[in-house]
């Protein structure tokens, strides 16, 4: 029986939640790491961290939506790396975004300042396919990039444009620590 992760801020560097929730792995490269969404529990936790779900609320069973929200997953690095790539966007995958967010949509309810509020689990994740609808229709300027190290994805917002890492303090000091003792030791 493995624990449920704990979400810290580390876990939300993307720059987006769509992004953040397609890192919902240890690592995408270079071999797939440990699955951060390993309980419904994790599931759960994770969408309140998001803002996605009220922490203190009852959302239906998540563990009925775990293994969809894992599906869900897979098909963002689908899109967001045909994205990054520069190559068109597989239909499949994207019709696959649009019917979890058609799926869960009745489960959301929709405020007159276009903002959303899921009510259910199934709700969170219909939000989260409409982001990423939206990412993907609408990708920012600087483009999705991946970590140099661990494959996860990020706006970079960085002013040079040329950030390598999820972030500095984990995979950049990694990197920085294993260039220095390879050129120095």
């Amino acid at each position: 029986m493995s624990a449920a992760t704990a979400w810290v801020d580390d876990h939300f560097i993307a720059g987006d939640v769509a992004l953040d929730f397609a890192n919902t792995v240890y690592r995408r490269t270079p071999e797939l790491g440990a699955d951060l969404l390993n309980t419904a529990e994790a599931l759960t936790t994770w969408l309140a961290r998001a803002h996605l779900l009220p922490e203190s609320n009852e959302h239906g069973d998540p563990a009925d939506v775990l293994d969809e929200a894992r599906g869900l997953r897979a098909q963002l690095w689908v899109v967001f790396d045909a994205q990054r790539e520069g190559r068109a966007i597989p239909e499949d995958a994207f019709a696959r975004l649009l019917d979890v967010a058609r799926h869960g949509i009745g489960s959301v309810t929709l405020k007159p300042d276009g903002s959303m509020v899921p009510t259910t689990a199934d709700g969170a994740l219909s939000i989260l396919a409409l982001r990423a609808t939206a990412r993907v229709l609408n990708p920012p300027p600087q483009g999705v990039r991946v970590c140099d190290r661990c494959g996860w994805f990020f706006i970079d917002s960085s002013r040079g444009r040329r950030r390598r890492w999820c972030s500095m303090k984990t995979c950049g000091n990694q990197a920085k620590a294993h260039r220095y003792r390879s050129t120095h030791g």
